[in-house]
């Protein structure tokens, strides 16, 4: 079988739960069925909660890894596949003619290889996908990072913001004190000049009257030189 179809069938032996309506429902019987066995025996049950698209796209890149590690020679991945060919749930009699079949092509196979080959492929997927996980787990505590920077920038500028408004706040306030008092001062300067313009009003007035008698009283004597005297 090419290595094309051979990644076919690994997704709907390895990975048919994926594709499932209800994956909760599915995760969850397959782990009562299968035991230790089950793909899904310790996924967490918000797997049901991810983007489908971007689980798919993570399954596929989990096949073309086994692919491309396929061992030699009959093993595990041979057996499975053969396996469900016979039968899609398969129950302990399937199993014995398979490996009678297996042992047929490989009179060296048994179990304990199979098994072995098993954790092989189970130890690749796992390290490669706590790879991928890690690598997501670096990237988030780097945005979060990022993210609390910008957030503290950003509440520092508007606790300086703040301060400025509460002083420039006071600043205006005094200043509108400032307005209210001079307002009134002003409105107090003419009551403030008003008697002294009057008095000087008044000595102006008296000099003029005092020159006006003056004046009358020098010009009678002078009219009085002028006749009698003249």
């Amino acid at each position: 079988m090419s290595e094309k179809n051979k990644g076919y069938s690994f997704k709907k032996l390895f990975f048919r739960d994926v594709e499932s309506d209800n994956k909760e429902k599915t995760i969850s019987e397959n782990s009562q069925k299968e035991g230790d066995s089950s793909v899904y025996k310790n996924a967490p049950m918000s797997v049901v909660n991810a983007d489908q698209m971007l689980v798919e796209d993570f399954v596929q890149r989990l096949q073309n890894l086994i692919n491309q590690n396929n061992q030699s020679g009959f093993d595990f991945l041979e057996f499975t596949e053969t396996l469900f060919e016979e039968k899609q749930n398969p129950n302990p009699e399937v199993y014995k003619t398979v490996f009678r079949i297996a042992q047929k092509i490989d009179k060296s196979l048994t179990p304990a290889r199979l098994l072995e080959s098993a954790m092989f492929y189970k130890n690749l997927v796992q390290s490669t996908a706590e790879a991928e996980v890690s690598k997501g787990e670096s990237k988030k505590n780097a945005l979060q990072e990022e993210k609390d920077t910008e957030k503290k920038n950003l509440e520092n500028n508007l606790k300086s913001t703040r301060t400025k408004i509460q002083q420039l706040t006071k600043q205006i306030q005094e200043l509108q004190s400032q307005e209210v008092e001079m307002n009134n001062q002003l409105l107090a300067v003419d009551q403030k000049y008003s008697n002294q313009f009057v008095d000087i009003d008044k000595k102006i007035t008296a000099i003029r009257i005092a020159k006006e008698e003056v004046l009358v009283s020098i010009v009678d004597i002078e009219a009085g030189i002028k006749s009698n005297l003249s």
